[in-house]
């Protein structure tokens, strides 16, 4: 009986204690260091000086480094060691630039764990003119008001028509999904503490660049689509005007895809909710690269572009290329040119929409430049023929002016 005891209940023994050993929680340091402020602008050659402050106590003596990740963008801090520090404490630290670029300065101690070092970074950015940014700035807002407009000309234009026809149904059905997607993103990114929270854990030195009128514009623009849908329900329209059936298996695919992803990030470990709204964005991305398609094949179906506000095409042609424009500007600043495909999001959007816009206009000024003139033309000039429209008015052989009294 004692060796059946011994056989497995001295190996459980064992195992247990082990397992408790290697499966507790690695206790935090007693003492912090924290460099301050976060985010360090300036322009080469200049100096900027950080604070290093202690919290908690340091009874031993730690060396402390700095490295600087992805590039060196300032001259080498040298090394140093602090003893016996009381909480509170604090050092100056200066940062010369020599380099424009984006760096994270990281803080380093030896030996590793008397001190705790996550919160020890900087994310320095070294420019080469100021003016550059405030020149981006409004370019910034210029784009962003030209967008916002571009949505009112074609509502006006149905209103003055008090029809819907040349309007691609297609067109704002992916609009309306498009920007509903996007707002759900922003709207997730700026205002839920938790997507947030898992935005940090997986970026610990990252920026988060939803501000709040990147949850106001969405929410705007879906407003507007929301009105232009409605004109379709009450201003003339075609018979055969209605949402194609390629566009509805294509926006229930998108839709449903985001409908699995709710079911699948409870469930699945290795998914966050955070991975869940990057596909949101990922949607109006791919929406924007196809819903222009089905306006061009209306405008191509019918040889004109009435019905289809040129006004829109022009401010949105105009906010895509100052979007262009100020990333390449900032990308020059900074010289930091792999920037740019950071913001895959803002990079496709603005190449979309001129590529599109394009061919909106060859359509319009080119190809179907006089279309609606030339139909006015002939419809008159079947009139005419007829003896049913003479100076715009309709008219009979019966009752033509008499002119023998002016003979």
């Amino acid at each position: 009986m004692l060796r059946r005891l011994n056989g497995w209940f001295i190996p459980a023994v064992a195992f247990f204690f082990a397992s408790s050993c290697y499966g507790a929680a690695p206790t935090e340091p007693p003492a912090a260091l924290i460099l301050a402020p976060k985010d360090v602008e300036m322009v080469k050659g200049g100096s900027a000086p950080l604070v290093l402050t202690l919290r908690g106590e340091i009874t031993s003596c730690v060396n402390v480094t700095f490295t600087s990740e992805p590039k060196q963008l300032t001259e080498e801090l040298e090394p140093f060691w602090l003893c016996d520090a009381e909480n509170g404490t604090s050092w100056q630290v200066i940062l010369n630039s020599t380099t424009v670029g984006k760096t994270v300065v990281r803080l380093h101690t030896l030996p590793p764990g008397l001190v705790s070092t996550e919160d020890a970074f900087v994310r320095l950015a070294v420019i080469v003119d100021p003016g550059l940014n405030v020149f981006g700035d409004v370019l910034g807002w210029v784009y962003t008001i030209a967008w916002d407009i571009s949505f009112f000309p074609q509502i006006v234009h149905n209103w003055r028509r008090r029809s819907v026809i040349g309007l691609s149904f297609d067109y704002l059905a992916f609009n309306f999904i498009g920007f509903f997607s996007y707002f759900l993103f922003n709207m997730g990114l700026f205002w839920i503490d938790e997507i947030q929270a898992e935005y940090f854990d997986r970026n610990p030195t990252g920026v988060l660049h939803v501000r709040l009128n990147d949850v106001i514009f969405p929410l705007y623009a879906l407003v507007c689509t929301a009105a232009q849908i409605a004109q379709c329900f009450v201003y003339e329209r075609e018979p055969q005007q209605r949402v194609s059936t390629t566009c509805r298996i294509i926006s229930a695919a998108l839709i449903v895809s985001a409908l699995v992803g709710c079911v699948l990030v409870p469930s699945v470990k290795s998914l966050l909710w955070l991975d869940l709204f990057y596909w949101l964005s990922y949607i109006k991305l791919i929406i924007t690269a196809i819903k222009y398609t089905p306006q061009l094949w209306e405008n191509y179906q019918r040889k004109s572009t009435a019905g289809w506000s040129i006004y829109q095409v022009i401010l949105d042609f105009t906010g895509g290329s100052l979007s262009l424009i100020q990333m390449f500007l900032l990308a020059g600043n900074y010289d930091d040119w792999f920037s740019i495909l950071t913001d895959p999001a803002k990079l496709g959007l603005g190449l979309l929409s001129i590529f599109f816009n394009i061919f909106f206009f060859i359509q319009h000024y080119c190809l179907y430049k006089n279309s609606e003139k030339r139909k006015q033309s002939a419809e008159s000039g079947h009139l005419e023929k007829n003896g049913e429209l003479k100076n715009g008015k309709e008219t009979s052989p019966n009752n033509l002016p008499d002119f023998s009294t002016h003979m």
